[in-house]
């Protein structure tokens, strides 16, 4: 059992597409990278446009790995052009007690 990582996003308006495919592409590159696991990524809907990403990463040096690493941080960069980073304490529906969220494809 390892590490899972969160991210979680506001999609800025009309560019939910643009930002699920970075998603997708990032956990793809990543695993090509060596830096998650083979643990099934998830992509979860936590409301009209916010987006959560769940990944094991493969090692405790990885997440200090991915921020240096070219591919995965030209990945990162245009997330950052598509949605806002946000806190765990900023999804809706996160102050529940038992939160559930859509699971959407990875692939």
């Amino acid at each position: 059992m390892g590490m899972i990582a969160i991210g979680a996003y506001r999609v800025h308006e009309g560019r939910e597409e643009l930002f699920l495919e970075a998603l997708r592409q990032d956990i793809a590159t990543m695993r090509d990278e060596g830096l998650i696991s083979d643990w099934r990524a998830m992509i979860l809907k936590a409301g009209a446009d916010v987006f959560l990403q769940l990944v094991e990463w493969a090692d405790e040096d990885a997440p200090a790995r991915s921020s240096s690493n070219e591919r995965v941080m030209a990945i990162w960069t245009k997330k950052r052009t598509l949605a806002e980073n946000l806190s765990l304490s900023e999804v809706p529906g996160a102050d529940r007690l038992f939160p559930s969220f859509e699971e959407l494809p990875t692939i």
